[in-house]
């Protein structure tokens, strides 16, 4: 149960840390030029992005479940 615990605190750490800019090297303070979004035809973006953050509450949950049916069953075992 404490290798699960720091396991998860340690990757809930890493998604917290995940969005910092204030020390971004590759973050200019200003652009020189600001480019015109049809200047560059072969990176069109992405006209349907996937809406994966409408999922992640579920996602979570599905986790969650996935590690408590894994122990329950992983304990059903070392009792036999």
């Amino acid at each position: 149960m404490k290798k699960i615990l720091i396991t998860a605190l340690f990757a809930v750490s890493g998604f917290a840390l995940a969005q910092e800019t204030s020390d971004n090297p590759y973050v200019y303070e200003t652009q020189d030029e600001v480019a015109d979004e049809d200047a560059y035809p072969g990176n069109p973006g992405d006209p349907n992005p996937a809406p994966i953050d409408d999922y992640i509450p579920a996602l979570f949950v599905l986790a969650a479940a996935i590690a408590v049916k894994a122990a329950m069953k992983k304990k059903v075992q070392t009792n036999n």
